[in-house]
């Protein structure tokens, strides 16, 4: 009885936090759509802040960006869908570096399923964004407001993740269509802390081609839309896998509980979401019960494609097109 009210007191919690977040910018176009749904973290907003510039980095920030692309690490397609947006992008953005407090493995199952955050969320009330696994690597994405687009992992491991999406607005802020495409790059370093508490360094780069409109329309609209609301998008995303993780250890047979609610989640994705989290749980009441952990090689496996040898303490699976 003690799991479920302690599983509601954080839903009703973190929900109504989640709710304040997103009806204060209501998430629109395309490009906060990509960037959302993609690996769980970024985004954009409606509101209107003071005016930033149209790119919002320096552009010794965006060369250091595409430097730290692994382009020797992908395939043939997957360099042509890269460099298609690289070479035209109309928005770059580097978000500020989050810390995120998580289990490493849990981290990287949350990266590599984005839909198990989102249906969270919507369990929560708190979007009306959905994505919808339409194959090991492939989402298809829309976020309620108009918005509907595709999505892929291009490539995966536990440093660097490689999003590519395509997609289309329509609705009330434009007469016409706007067409995009965007390229996600997640870096992740991990680290611990004296005690051993392991921690993410996430640095997330984001690079927009939009299609098919103005230079006067993307400097009029998006100098206003991406400012510093992305970055707190990012941080307050950042902010959930945080409490995630922590009520995960807290409260593992509650979390496997609301794993198999998931509905909107496919019943693979949610048992291995169950396992994910019943391994943190074992792994936290070790540490703080000065047991000795046991070595759960369940977990080291987010994605089952070709693999790389493995970190003991990250899960270590390569992914790919």
């Amino acid at each position: 009885m003690r799991v479920k009210e302690t599983v509601r007191f954080d839903q009703s919690r973190n929900g109504e936090m989640l709710r304040r977040f997103f009806k204060k910018r209501k998430i629109h176009l395309l490009i906060c759509t990509l960037a959302v749904v993609a690996s769980g973290i970024g985004g954009l907003a409606n509101e209107m802040h003071a005016a930033s510039p149209f790119f919002l980095r320096t552009n010794s920030s965006r060369t250091e960006a595409i430097a730290e692309i692994p382009f020797d690490r992908l395939d043939v397609a997957a360099r042509q869908k890269a460099n298609s947006v690289i070479e035209n992008t109309s928005v770059f953005k580097r978000m500020t570096p989050q810390i995120i407090d998580c289990d490493p493995r849990y981290y990287m199952f949350l990266i590599r399923h984005p839909e198990v955050i989102v249906s969270i969320w919507q369990m929560m009330d708190a979007t009306d964004m959905s994505i919808t696994r339409k194959g090991p690597l492939q989402f298809n994405a829309a976020d309620g407001e108009g918005t509907e687009g595709t999505l892929e992992f291009l490539y995966g491991d536990q440093k660097v993740h490689i999003l590519y999406g395509q997609g289309a607005y329509t609705g009330s802020l434009t007469k016409r269509p706007i067409r995009a495409d965007c390229l996600l790059v997640l870096h992740s370093d991990f680290t611990t802390d004296q005690s051993g508490r392991p921690f993410v360094r996430a640095q997330l780069d984001m690079f927009v081609d939009v299609k098919n409109v103005g230079v006067d329309l993307i400097a009029r609209t998006f100098q206003y839309m991406i400012g510093n609301t992305t970055d707190l998008n990012f941080s307050e995303t950042a902010h959930f896998v945080t409490k995630l993780s922590r009520t995960t250890e807290e409260n593992g047979p509650g979390m496997q509980h609301l794993a198999m609610r998931l509905t909107e989640v496919n019943e693979p994705t949610r048992r291995e979401f169950a396992r994910h989290a019943g391994a943190v749980y074992r792994r936290a009441q070790n540490q703080y019960s000065g047991q000795p952990k046991n070595k759960d090689k369940g977990t080291a496996r987010a994605i089952s494609l070709r693999t790389t040898p493995a970190d003991p303490k990250i899960a270590n699976t390569a992914i790919s097109n």
